[in-house]
């Protein structure tokens, strides 16, 4: 990559990432270096007694004066005095001595709520510029992350910035961090840096600082860089939106151009939306055949998709399925018949097909199944086979907000038969989403919308939070639920959002026609939006408390559309071609494109929100 002259220095960082990347972090490297200034050696006091006799001088401490030289202040006072005066007089000189010692620069980097978006790109550009600092200056580079006391870094290229942009958390640095940061930092570093929040605790032991934050008077970043007596303030102007979160989300990713292109056996159905696995890398699609093609999705544009699984048909007729959902790379589903439900592809011991017996639906019924439906309710799948005990549950949440548990048990071990039940976990979710082995749901009461977590093994018994009533409840960004955080979207009457995180909400009023996707945040915004699917079909944008972001615009109307909150990725189906793209939100590139041979399996009469 040829790189302009006045951004050479740090050619070998900027070689980490493709052009499209490095033009708008080498805007931000040369706004920011002049204020950082070089690293510079400190020299140790030098010892009373010298190294040695290295050469014969005309200035030195008078205990080093040549002894001819005394001889002289006996012999000829007065021409002692005048040599003195004019600097006439000899000395030695002594050996120069190695009176430096090591450098070592420390820099921690806020990952805090306040440093989300687009903060992250000076954090980028500071990690660069100090870590090539204290390169010149022979200095060891250390780093770390503020909320992770007494953990550091080596520089070590693409896998110290990846870390640095994963290091994403909704805590700030207590007491009891700041006091483990103190012992392990000790009284005072050579050259010790905190890039953040200038309101966050600061280990002692750091003196300099680049504080970030958004500025007042425009879409710029205000920095602030102290140290060493001095204090300088330099607003940066943002990259172009789509730059930023090409930078912040794909820092290493070249968007080159060339679709990874699927030609599945079967036809597309329009009738459903695509399904997102609970794990990353994986999507379901319903063919018009009855069968289920689950698609492997690629983390970047570069890497290969892998060649999708048809499943074939299910075991049960697509008719009579009522929930179903994708975990991991298998398709799961719960079917209706004449009274019994039948439980097929989960991963787990207790229900796959060959191992979980039809159950007779309850009296009254735990749910509301209604077969046939062009869109099945939500099926979620908790297993723990550790332990003494292996356990397996299969929920089901319905349009009503009833969620149902089936649950088989067994010692491990042992070929006795697992014991079932099933039970009505919760009623009035207005919300679920499971990622991984932990499923989260949202119990709306009168005045409040309280949030539980549960896994295989662990029922809730307390809210993680509690929030304001809402008819609907979306998840977006799950880290930091738990811990009082993670962002949400809520419909508080028909059209009208309460949008936010543990730092506030905001009011998102939507029209008439716009169907709401998820809830995501912006890597060019802090507040979080709607991902919304505009009335023409043929848009998706971000609606944000204070304007709106295009995501995508497609050539053809959408038919189905889903987005996953977990990796930020949007499935959609188009309605002529019936091709399947996968994007995530911020890229140009799709990840994935499945192209059918035979076009649709079904009109745009069968297609619905």
């Amino acid at each position: 990559m040829r790189l302009p002259a006045l951004l050479r220095p740090w050619t070998d960082w900027l070689a980490l990432f493709p052009p499209e990347n490095a033009a708008p972090l080498g805007d931000l490297l040369l706004r920011l270096s002049p204020m950082v200034g070089p690293l510079r050696r400190r020299a140790v006091p030098v010892a009373v007694e010298p190294a040695g006799i290295g050469d014969i001088v005309r200035r030195g401490h008078y205990e080093r004066l040549l002894i001819g030289e005394w001889a002289l202040l006996d012999a000829a006072p007065d021409e002692f005095l005048r040599r003195a005066g004019s600097g006439e007089l000899l000395f030695t000189g002594p050996e120069p001595a190695d009176n430096e010692q090591s450098l070592r620069s420390v820099v921690l980097f806020d990952a805090g709520p306040s440093q989300l978006g687009t903060p992250r790109l000076v954090h980028i550009a500071m990690f660069i510029l100090l870590a090539r600092r204290a390169e010149l200056a022979g200095a060891t580079f250390e780093w770390g992350v503020l909320q992770a006391p007494g953990t550091l870094h080596a520089a070590d290229g693409t896998d110290a910035l990846r870390r640095l942009l994963d290091a994403r958390t909704l805590c700030v640095l207590d007491q009891d961090g700041l006091a483990r940061w103190d012992e392990v930092l000790g009284p005072a570093q050579d050259d010790g840096w905190v890039i953040g929040d200038p309101g966050a605790l600061c280990p002692a032991a750091l003196r300099s600082g680049a504080l970030v934050r958004r500025s007042w008077l425009g879409d710029g970043l205000e920095v602030t860089l102290s140290g060493q007596g001095q204090r300088r303030t330099i607003v940066l102007p943002l990259p172009a939106p789509e730059d930023g979160v090409r930078l912040l989300r794909h820092p290493f990713d070249a968007p080159d151009g060339t679709l990874k292109t699927q030609v599945p056996a079967e036809v597309h159905s329009l009738k459903r939306p695509p399904i997102f696995s609970n794990q990353r890398d994986w999507l379901g699609v319903p063919m018009a055949d009855g069968s289920v093609t689950v698609y492997h999705v690629p983390s970047t544009p570069q890497a290969k998709p892998g060649r999708p699984r048809n499943r074939g048909k299910t075991p049960m007729p697509m008719d009579t399925i009522v929930a179903a959902g994708v975990f991991t790379r298998t398709f799961g589903a719960v079917a209706l018949r004449e009274g019994m439900l039948y439980f097929f592809g989960f991963p787990g011991p207790f229900f796959h097909r060959h191992t979980a017996p039809a159950i007779a639906q309850a009296d009254p019924p735990l749910f509301r199944a209604t077969p046939g439906a062009l869109h099945w309710a939500r099926a979620f799948h908790l297993v723990d086979q550790g332990g003494a005990e292996a356990v397996e549950r299969v929920l089901v949440l319905d349009k009503a907000g009833h969620l149902a548990c089936w649950t088989r048990r067994a010692r491990a071990g042992t070929h006795t038969a697992p014991d079932t039940t099933c039970a009505l976990q919760a009623e009035r979710v207005t919300g679920a989403i499971q990622h991984g082995d932990r499923l989260l749901y949202v119990v709306g009461r009168m005045q409040r919308s309280d949030v539980y977590a549960m896994s295989a093994k662990v029922q809730p018994e307390q809210p993680l939070v509690s929030l304001p009533p809402g008819a609907r409840f979306l998840f977006g960004e799950l880290p930091g639920w738990g811990n009082g955080g993670g962002t949400y979207a809520l419909e508080r009457e028909p059209g009208v959002w309460q949008v936010g995180d543990s730092k506030g909400a905001a009011r998102i009023t939507l029209r008439d026609g716009q169907v709401v996707l998820g809830c995501a945040r912006h890597a060019s915004r802090e507040a979080p939006g709607l991902v919304v699917l505009e009335p023409g079909r043929t848009r998706i944008t971000l609606h944000l408390p204070d304007n709106q972001v295009t995501l995508l615009e497609s050539a053809e109307p959408i038919a189905q559309a889903s987005y996953d909150p977990n990796q930020d990725l949007l499935a959609w189906l188009g309605q002529k071609s019936g091709t399947l793209t996968v994007r995530a939100i911020g890229m140009a590139t799709p990840l994935l494109q499945a192209v059918s041979k035979r076009g649709t399996g079904t009109g745009g009469h069968d297609a619905e929100p």
